[in-house]
């Protein structure tokens, strides 16, 4: 399985609380998250690594190129860009078929992550496998909106859910080519990765096939890192 880690953001909130570290490198479970999100991939196939670094962050690059001289299968793009949308572009460029792309700070139950592997490897061309939660730990979530036939039809940035129900973005995405060309092939640009979430599910006939993880979240801050250690001790008990 190819994979794709979107690592290009400032971490400005990090920075607030007092970190100096590259929010990349921040330690999620005693190893810097990015680090650790490596060798999750690794064990689930991995055998490509594409990472978007922020280039302004030197530390950062020059771990993931010590990474890369060590054997890891890492494309690392260093960019400057404040697109998420964008990133993932960079990322992606000369991958064919399907792929997985992820926020570097995603945290996920690497149980169901095996089975959302599997199962992203089985889908047709003209559908993606989106990675959705009911666990709503951010005050501005991506909401998204399930169809009658069970798959995505729209999602909406922040505010209140759909009527269908609570259910959100777990920052876990199954594209593939076919799927990215159809959204960069339309006129205008996406505003950001949530904006090419919603294009691909409410304008295209790209098929937006969800995958519910029981919890997923993503670091944002020092209390987050708290968080998802504690929620890492939680799933390693079960």
């Amino acid at each position: 399985m190819k994979y794709v880690i979107l690592a290009a953001g400032l971490g400005s909130r990090f920075a607030k609380n007092g970190e100096k570290k590259p929010k990349p490198l921040v330690e999620i479970d005693g190893q810097p998250m990015i680090g650790r999100l490596i060798d999750i991939l690794m064990k689930h196939g991995g055998e490509q690594i594409n990472i978007v670094a922020n280039s302004r962050m030197p530390e950062l690059v020059e771990y993931l190129e010590d990474l890369k001289a060590k054997g890891y299968p890492l494309v690392v793009r260093p960019i400057i860009s404040d697109n998420s949308y964008y990133s993932l572009t960079e990322a992606a460029e000369g991958i064919e078929g399907r792929f997985i792309a992820m926020t570097v700070d995603t945290i996920f139950p690497q149980k169901e992550f095996e089975e959302y592997v599997k199962q992203s490897e089985a889908m047709p061309d003209d559908a993606v496998l989106m990675g959705l939660t009911r666990f709503i730990d951010d005050e501005s979530p991506l909401y998204a909106r399930i169809g009658a036939d069970g798959n995505v039809i729209d999602y909406r940035y922040g505010g209140e859910p759909y009527a269908e129900g609570a259910i959100v973005s777990a920052g876990l995405y199954a594209l593939n080519d076919k799927a990215m060309k159809t959204v960069a092939e339309r006129e205008g640009y996406p505003e950001s990765l949530s904006d090419f979430q919603r294009i691909l599910a409410a304008e295209t006939d790209i098929k937006v096939v969800p995958f519910e993880f029981s919890k997923a979240m993503d670091v944002d801050c020092l209390h987050d890192q708290k968080v998802a250690e504690e929620f890492l001790k939680e799933i390693a008990e079960k």
